[in-house]
């Protein structure tokens, strides 16, 4: 169990050293969590009084144009990231396409409900009772939506790297602990489970992975096979 906490995540998003997957899992957090939002708060107000106490560098001559050519390519990477490519889903269109769960999606927090209906809420099958969309991917980071019906899940895997898993609606035990909604699982390569929501609402989780899945039983041999 990795021992990253929703605690330490929102002092590096303060300190802008996450990846575009893990900034939306820690503002979608935010938006759930008070606590959450006040240490991304005590980190910023924190970074800004050591900024503060630096002696201030010379600027080079060019630096304006430095800072609006950075700005730019940020923006152009936001979309990149989502792999939207230049021109992103208009959220509008995408919302007035249709979804079987709309209303669901329109109750999310933000800014998740956003980058959802700008992914063009292209569903796919995950698992017997899972559906997911993928949302963004950056530095070997994807985030994804999960739409998982009670008594249904993950088959029993392990990981490559770090997964974080914010619980949105519902709930879910992993064979380790429960995780009801606002509640952050995070876990690594040392740890095998086996996410099966519980029953009673659906249970929907924006899910970060910073590595491959490693399925045990048959799903590996299938994963191995199919390569």
């Amino acid at each position: 169990m990795t021992h990253v906490t929703a605690s330490s995540l929102a002092i590096a998003y303060a300190a802008g050293r996450l990846s575009a997957p893990l900034r939306l899992l820690v503002e979608t957090h935010s938006a759930l969590r008070g606590d959450v939002a006040a240490a991304v708060a005590g980190g910023e107000v924190l970074g800004g009084a050591l900024l503060e106490a630096e002696v201030p560098a010379p600027m080079a001559d060019n630096a304006e144009a430095i800072a609006l050519a950075t700005i730019e390519a940020l923006e152009r990477g936001a979309g990149e990231a989502a792999g939207l490519g230049t021109a992103a889903a208009d959220p509008v269109q995408a919302a007035s396409s249709g979804s079987k769960w709309l209303d669901e999606i329109l109750a999310l927090p933000d800014p998740l409900r956003e980058r959802v209906l700008e992914s063009g809420l292209d569903w796919r099958f995950a698992a017997p009772g899972v559906r997911r969309i993928v949302l963004m991917k950056e530095a070997g980071a994807e985030a994804e939506l999960l739409r998982i019906e009670p008594g249904h899940g993950a088959p029993r895997h392990s990981h490559a790297g770090r997964e974080f898993t914010l619980v949105l609606t519902g709930a879910f035990h992993d064979g380790i602990r429960h995780y009801g909604a606002g509640d952050l699982a995070a876990v690594d390569g040392a740890t095998t489970h086996r996410p099966i929501a519980e029953a009673g609402e659906v249970c929907y989780a924006l899910a970060v992975t910073e590595g491959e899945l490693a399925f045990t039983g048959l799903p590996g041999l299938l994963q191995k096979w199919l390569g």
